[in-house]
């Protein structure tokens, strides 16, 4: 089975097309055609995430459903309007938009939630307390993300000033997410570790 596979081969699955993708993003000559790989690899990720924590995320498909929905949702009022994060806009780099958001970003909301969660459930189960904390972790994820994303065009603000009340709206939204997931085991799988690959990936990459 394909879940198997990807518990057998987590850590390979994770690692070597990251290790590509930089590599190819670091290289002028192909950095293009890798940086059209990113919704793509958002896709592979989420789907890595899901099945390898399969144990819990399949008694959550509704929150799941909920987190892809709420992120679209408060994307969509802050690029539309203004609220909530400030004001900014996507670029084509995240793939297909609706209404000016790219479907990829609340596809991340959703990965970004697992992850956080499993990472959290490393050292503690309680709802409240490690739903904030998997809320702070998706924060600071955000800020090691946003000059990564400004410096590639994933998205801009229009005023080049990220508003503190962006990291604010990410705790709370986050936290909120958090929630609403229920049946969490006391042991996890490995799904946090996309989360130190990502900051790896995006520290490589703002220092170019």
């Amino acid at each position: 089975m394909i879940s198997n596979f990807i518990k057998k081969n987590f850590f390979t699955l994770l690692l070597v097309p990251y290790a590509v993708g930089t590599i190819g993003i670091l290289l002028p000559m192909s950095r293009d055609f890798f940086l059209s790989l990113t919704p793509a690899m958002l896709l592979f990720s989420f789907i890595l995430v899901v099945i390898e924590e399969g144990k819990w995320t399949k008694f959550n498909v509704a929150t799941l459903l909920f987190i892809f929905a709420g992120g679209f949702f408060v994307e969509f009022i802050g690029v539309n309007y203004g609220y909530l994060f400030g004001d900014y806009q996507y670029g084509t780099t995240l793939g297909f938009k609706w209404e000016g958001v790219p479907l990829t970003i609340a596809m991340n909301w959703a990965m970004l939630c697992i992850a956080s969660r499993s990472m959290v459930n490393l050292v503690m189960q309680h709802k409240v307390l490690s739903s904030a904390v998997a809320a702070a972790v998706v924060t600071a994820y955000d800020y090691l993300l946003e000059p990564v994303a400004i410096k590639f065009s994933w998205w801009w603000w229009d005023e080049g000033i990220i508003p503190i009340f962006n990291y604010v709206c990410w705790f709370g939204f986050s936290f909120i997410f958090q929630l609403c997931f229920r049946k969490v085991p006391l042991i996890t799988g490995r799904s946090f570790w996309m989360i130190f690959v990502h900051a790896i990936f995006y520290w490589i990459l703002l220092l170019m």
